[in-house]
């Protein structure tokens, strides 16, 4: 898996270097097509730039169809709207936890989206409020083990795979292999999308 760091410092962060010991790391976006043509997950630390500047880069990179975390120095719900908005598909803050990154990584380059959890928590409320009826009835979690609904449970509070980990005293290993089966049975593509699902699917012996 190839990461690339753009950041106008020219220099990799320790934590950055921790998680992703192999990472590249470039100045801007425009050398990307040059120096990380392959990229699979690029990272814009937008720390260090305006809001002009990091829009120019966002754009351009997701244009060119690279897979764009956003860095933030400080995080923020309006923040995070707009660079999802832009093109990223993640979004988290600059002083991320090297394992947070990782897992942040992960998700990112198999095609699934990222945000903060209290993002995540708002997008359910939004999807609550503005739920149309539908004639389909909800789909059921009645196919998940009970470790399984109780992992989804947790992806519907914004958990990440640590804390989940800790919670259920399993390995966070463990948290990802339930992660895949509840994706495949309940035909969620990433965390945040099994988040929205969870806010509308039946609980295992509710009427509603």
């Amino acid at each position: 898996m190839k990461h690339v760091f753009v950041t106008p410092s020219g220099n990799l962060r320790n934590r950055w270097r921790e998680a992703y010991p192999e990472a590249l790391c470039t100045v801007s976006v425009d050398a990307l097509a040059v120096e990380a043509p392959a990229a699979e997950v690029t990272w814009l630390d937008a720390s260090r730039m305006d809001a002009a500047a990091r829009s120019t880069s966002l754009v351009a990179a997701a244009a060119a169809g690279y897979r764009v975390v956003v860095m933030s120095a400080t995080p923020s719900e309006g923040d995070a709207f707009q660079a999802l908005n832009a093109g990223a598909v993640g979004y988290c803050h600059t002083e991320s936890a090297p394992e947070q990154l990782r897992e942040i990584g992960t998700v990112v380059a198999h095609g699934g989206l990222w945000m903060p959890p209290e993002l995540v928590q708002r997008l359910l409320a939004l999807s609550v409020r503005t739920q149309s009826q539908s004639a389909n009835p909800a789909p059921s979690l009645e196919g998940l083990t009970p470790r399984e609904l109780n992992v989804a449970r947790n992806i519907a509070k914004g958990a990440s795979n640590r804390e989940i980990a800790e919670v259920l005293e399993i390995s966070e290993r463990t948290v990802k292999a339930h992660l895949s089966a509840i994706f495949e049975k309940l035909g969620a593509r990433d965390r945040v999308q099994l988040a929205l699902l969870m806010s509308s699917v039946r609980e295992p012996g509710s009427n509603r």
